[in-house]
């Protein structure tokens, strides 16, 4: 599978954005501290764009959410409950990138929210599986979930993404879209 079936994650469809449980946008501020008052004034703070865009169709260089570090994470309301079976990152490729792409995510797990009864409650504590992402490989990657996880017939309505390490760049991690891909319960 290759990202081309239904995204469950997308904004436009009906997914939304955790926000407090998803880490805080990047932001890049002067150094001294009269840059910095000069900074409120000019809005010349370097500020990422917001988390939505993870889940949203484009990608084009610059449209991405960034964090500070190398260590974050996403938490999404799914559109709808679904059957997990496999999700798709999406980064730029090195080819239309002005810079490295080492902002990239590496290795990421997957969490499942806790809904034993189908109410929401915050609470991610059932692992679906750790991941990575190759900064050589395609641009557009696909991860199947494990047999026992997409075979479970288990609904999941939110889901949340934890970057444990990017390719090398300490200052901040870019996620530009990640897809998640389902069935429908039986």
């Amino acid at each position: 599978m290759d990202g081309s079936s239904a995204d469950f994650a997308l904004y436009t469809g009906g997914g939304r954005i955790i926000h407090q449980l998803t880490s805080r946008n990047y932001e890049l501020w002067p150094s001294k501290s009269y840059q910095k008052l000069l900074s409120r004034f000019t809005n010349s703070i370097i500020k990422s764009k917001n988390p939505e865009t993870v889940i949203s169709p484009n990608v084009n260089v610059g449209d991405c959410w960034c964090f500070n570090g190398t260590k974050g994470q996403i938490a999404i309301k799914l559109s709808r409950s679904i059957v997990l079976t496999h999700v798709t990152y999406q980064h730029i490729s090195r080819e239309v990138s002005i810079d490295p792409i080492l902002s990239a995510p590496y290795e990421f797990e997957l969490w499942e929210e806790k809904n034993s009864l189908g109410i929401f409650k915050n609470d991610f504590k059932f692992f679906l599986g750790s991941y990575q992402y190759d900064i050589n490989g395609s641009p557009t990657q696909t991860f199947t979930l494990p047999d026992s996880i997409a075979k479970s017939n288990k609904r999941i309505s939110a889901i949340m993404m934890r970057v444990k390490s990017n390719h090398e760049n300490p200052p901040f991690t870019c996620l530009y879209r990640l897809q998640v891909h389902g069935v429908m319960p039986q």
